[in-house]
């Protein structure tokens, strides 16, 4: 249980609006919400929904709003219609839905309650979709074809798939650390710098304790004319060293003209980066180790073979015949290495890479049937079947009719643990591979 759902038919006669009371409701949870429609939302996500409900309707009932239905579930648009829609199961006003029984609770309900518009109605009613449950059934594609992208919003919908963010994500709070004191001012230039550092200490140990280093820090020094003094120190490099933020922070003090004596320090990190570690190359003529490197790897192919290999390129119609490896000597890496070392090189984004498997390994697949070819549904490898959420597909390749023909379909699938994977179906031999996953 995630969410509930509060409503009650006043609110649309202007009667102590939900925008009104929604701020009594923050006396149970962390955070509230309300919409266009008159709804509104608490979010119970960590808590006890059940108690949470309970004692948000004793709330309403506090402030003489009596006939507000409540509705609990995983999901927003079930919470929503469990608070809405006249389900006869409503019991002392409130509807729980547990988790996993949303498609059941959805489909008895009139196709009506998920709002389709006036034009798409019609069609609705002509092709016998009454229910929630009449639309759920129904496969994606047929969807699409005959009631478009508003068709599939509401087949999502019957089929408790909302993603709609009730609750926008609470921004992080960046580490900061700050002092006051009332009684008195601070004048002192020694003095405010042993504050600063004490300050930067404790900013420090937070980062540390993150994994995190700062790029630019923030000092704010409230003074006693009820103004505020905001200085800004950058780095070139993301650091936790103290020294180097006292450095630069001594440096700023002494550039400041304040307007009055200070009240107080606020030292606060506005930009964070993660901590890196320069690696060095082994092969690099600039270190030392370059020479010590190059005569082990010798020895090694001496006594082991060739052990040094790097990938050589074609343009080959297929992945895993792209690439192959080709024996390589110290002497060629050392020589090649260095030219990167030490270069500025743009941050990684995080992405997925596709790992291909060694080999491609065969899979029984189970199909089903869209347009003009065969899509997979259900595939099995090493005794265990996995069941595909989303598959897209077919990217289709054929080649190589003078030295071994081949066809094949890719697909590419979310299986139900959320693991992407690359399957394709040998067009010649009528089998099917796992090729690969993306991590």
């Amino acid at each position: 249980m995630s969410f509930v759902c509060l409503w009650t038919p006043r609110w649309r006669t202007g009667a102590a609006s939900a925008a009104e009371l929604a701020p009594i409701l923050l006396a149970a949870v962390p955070r509230v919400a309300t919409d266009a429609r008159g709804l509104l939302w608490a979010d119970a996500r960590g808590m006890n929904a059940r108690a949470v409900a309970g004692e948000l309707l004793e709330l309403m009932r506090a402030r003489e709003v009596v006939d507000v239905h409540a509705g609990v579930a995983s999901v927003p648009i079930v919470a929503e219609l469990a608070a809405t829609a006249d389900c006869g199961l409503r019991t002392a006003n409130c509807v729980f839905v547990e988790c996993g029984l949303e498609i059941g609770f959805l489909a008895p309900l009139s196709i009506d309650v998920l709002s389709p518009s006036a034009k798409l109605l019609p069609l609705l009613d002509g092709t016998g979709i009454a229910t929630c449950g009449d639309l759920a059934i129904l496969d994606l594609e047929a969807v699409e074809v005959r009631f478009g992208i508003e068709g599939v919003r509401l087949w999502q919908l019957a089929r408790a798939d909302d993603r709609r963010p009730i609750f926008t994500e609470v921004p992080r709070e960046l580490p900061h650390a700050s002092v006051e004191w009332a009684d008195y001012t601070l004048t002192d230039p020694e003095r405010l710098v042993f504050i600063i550092n004490a300050l930067a200490e404790r900013v420090i140990t937070s980062l540390d304790e993150q994994g995190e280093s700062a790029r630019e820090l923030a000092l704010v020094l409230a003074l006693a004319n009820r103004e505020h003094s905001i200085s800004r120190v950058r780095f070139t490099r993301p650091t936790t060293s103290r020294k180097i933020w006292m450095r630069q922070l001594r440096a700023q003090l002494e550039r400041l003209t304040l307007g009055d004596a200070i009240t107080g320090v606020v030292l606060r990190v506005d930009a964070l980066a993660a901590k890196r570690s320069p690696q060095g190359d082994l092969f690099d003529r600039g270190f030392a180790s370059a020479g010590a490197t190059e005569q082990t790897l010798a020895q090694l192919i001496d006594d082991q073979g060739e052990i040094l290999l790097t990938p050589q390129r074609s343009r080959h119609g297929l992945l895993d015949r792209r690439t192959r490896w080709v024996a390589e000597s110290p002497s060629t890496l050392v020589e090649r290495s260095g030219s990167e070392v030490g270069a500025a090189r743009a941050p990684a984004l995080p992405s997925l890479t596709l790992q291909l498997l060694p080999e491609p390994q065969p899979i029984a697949v189970i199909t089903s049937e869209r347009r003009d070819h065969s899509f997979p549904i259900r595939y099995r490898d090493d005794a265990v079947w996995h069941d595909l959420k989303e598959v897209a597909g077919p990217d289709r390749t054929s080649g190589g009719h003078w030295e071994g023909g081949y066809a094949r379909e890719y697909f590419r699938g979310v299986r139900e643990d959320g693991v992407l994977v690359w399957l394709f179906r040998d067009a010649i031999d009528e089998t099917w591979f796992l090729h690969g996953i993306w991590d």
